[in-house]
């Protein structure tokens, strides 16, 4: 039987070859590729330990696990308000960094989703088969469809001045 700990150290160290080799061909600074390959690694580390013992621990005994927060306390909405406003903060104190970190990321989500030969293309739809039949049954899910998208439209209004005023 294998120890779930050394499947995890295995796991771990492919994944940080990985990573290094991924950060090598990216131009950033030797801090920035250290402070991302810790996040990623940290994460990933986390990640795969916890769906590894869940998967496969039915023999093991099970390491003693908190119990899940189930309430959300005034303290813990604060702290995330507080970290939300620290990122805003520094978003606007050093504007050209973040936007060399957002750019990166960027460039590396566009390069994986090329990797998966995602197709991001808008296609057209054919209606050449649909006939006209209006009924009011068709008639009032246009009208539903209508206002939906009228309510979507003032939420996207809505959210793009919320985020001009963010990147201000």
């Amino acid at each position: 039987m294998v120890n779930l700990d050394s499947c995890v150290t295995e796991l771990v160290a492919s994944f940080d070859a990985v990573v290094a080799k991924s950060l090598r061909q990216r131009e950033a600074s030797q801090e920035e590729k250290e402070l991302l390959r810790e996040k990623f690694m940290t994460a990933f580390q986390d990640n795969i330990q916890l769906g590894l013992a869940t998967v496969f621990t039915q023999t093991e005994p099970a390491k003693e696990q908190p119990p899940p927060q189930i309430e959300v306390t005034i303290d813990d909405l604060m702290l995330k308000e507080g970290a939300q406003s620290r990122v805003v903060g520094r978003r606007s104190l050093y504007p050209a960094k973040a936007a060399s970190l957002l750019r990166m990321t960027l460039e590396i989500n566009r390069e994986m989703l090329k990797g998966l030969k995602v197709n991001i293309t808008r296609e057209k739809v054919d209606l050449s088969g649909v006939t006209e039949t209006h009924s009011e049954g068709v008639e009032n899910c246009f009208e539903k469809v209508n206002s939906d998208l009228r309510c979507c439209k003032a939420l996207v209004v809505e959210n793009m001045g919320k985020m001009s005023r963010l990147v201000e």
